[in-house]
């Protein structure tokens, strides 16, 4: 075997090339291109699954981050993508979308979750009468691959799905969370790896019954989201004592941050990676008439300390920002918080936010379409993983 890995055979080919040269040349191509090339020979295809290849593709990926838009139309979930533009200067500019394809979806099922290392999974299901089941979805848009985890065993009729990633033995996991819409506390906790043979859920302990109420973010092998401590009707009772929920995908252990929270976090916060650090916003959407962006800041997990930032709208906020509900989907790596529209509809726009300039960029999504008033999820730092789950 080693011997043909210093070439690529002159029989199955025409030419020779040398392997190292092969492999810098692939790792570079999109994720279609190498399903494509995979179909060349066996040999190819050979090459182009080894561990060691799809590594380096992915972190090659990782590097020339996309932006990845999806919306559930029909029962299926439709996924775009488009290169995530640098170096912004303009009022306005323009994106053009590639269509990776459909995904069918389970019934009850709704939501997804933020990419990890390419995948997605959907977030919350629910037990419908003639469905005695709950199977949650796996996601692979670039490689067009979908799996249906094997069934969440629970009495319960509803349940909550995250996705974290163990960076020390990279692996994805997805924790669900079993709940009761006449309770509406989380009881039953469980715990499923990707990539290993025989998946299964694995039940783990939670020591304080909590409701999860906001979408999930894995931070350095550190899944959080926020939750409700006392939710026992499905009647919302303000004010609320809400927690920051800690779970470490290595350990599968949870932790709570409840000190110096007092009122930051709200029913309808945001939680966004912030160079490495938990940031929490106070709202969930902006508009034209928003001035200000409120985030605290997990300056220390262990001291529960915590930093606020309020950063000042410029006046050209009012002019570009459009009338309808915008949604925060995270910050660049350059410092840059991303806005995007809650629902399609033509024109569809993002907003770039660079709080160092003070300046707002418009961007225009082309080739989403033809739909409207669809709920759409908007994605940055998505990466391309050509590995098969």
């Amino acid at each position: 075997m080693r011997l043909r890995q210093k070439h690529v055979s002159q029989e199955e080919n025409g030419h020779t090339l040398p392997f190292d040269l092969f492999d810098e040349i692939f790792s570079r191509l999109s994720a279609k291109t190498i399903a494509r090339c995979r179909c060349v020979s066996k040999l190819w295809s050979s090459i182009l699954h080894r561990p060691d290849f799809t590594d380096r593709f992915l972190k090659i990926s990782s590097a020339r981050p996309q932006l990845l838009f999806t919306f559930k139309l029909n029962g299926k979930w439709l996924f775009f993508s488009s290169p995530q533009p640098q170096n912004l200067d303009e009022n306005s500019s323009l994106l053009a979308t590639n269509h990776h394809m459909c995904f069918r979806t389970r019934p009850g099922s709704c939501g997804i979750n933020v990419p990890i290392r390419g995948l997605l999974c959907t977030t919350s299901l629910w037990l419908k009468d003639r469905y005695n089941d709950f199977k949650a979805m796996v996601y692979n848009p670039s490689t067009g691959q979908t799996i249906t985890l094997p069934n969440l065993i629970t009495r319960r009729d509803e349940a909550r799905t995250y996705l974290g990633y163990d960076p020390i033995n990279k692996q994805v996991k997805v924790l669900c969370m079993s709940l009761c819409s006449r309770l509406w506390n989380a009881k039953d906790h469980q715990v499923l790896t990707l990539g290993v043979r025989n998946m299964s859920w694995r039940k783990i302990q939670c020591s304080l019954p909590h409701y999860p109420i906001s979408a999930g973010i894995c931070i350095n092998g550190v899944l959080y989201y926020i939750a409700d401590q006392n939710k026992t009707t499905p009647k919302p009772r303000f004010p609320k004592p809400y927690t920051v929920v800690c779970f470490d995908v290595l350990s599968e252990k949870f932790t709570f941050i409840n000190q110096g929270l007092d009122n930051k976090v709200k029913w309808s916060s945001t939680l966004i990676n912030y160079t490495g650090k938990l940031g929490v916003l106070r709202h969930d959407h902006f508009g034209r008439t928003t001035t200000n962006l409120e985030l605290w800041v997990l300056d220390d997990i262990e001291k529960h300390k915590w930093l606020i930032k309020i950063h000042v709208f410029p006046p050209l906020w009012r002019k570009l920002g459009p009338s309808t509900r915008l949604n925060i989907v995270g910050m660049t790596s350059n410092g840059e918080f991303v806005f995007s529209a809650a629902f399609l509809r033509d024109p569809f726009y993002i907003f770039y936010y660079n709080v160092e300039k003070n300046t707002i960029v418009r961007v225009e999504i082309q080739g989403i379409g033809p739909v409207s008033r669809q709920d759409i999820y908007t994605f940055i730092d998505h990466a391309e993983d050509i590995k098969r789950m």
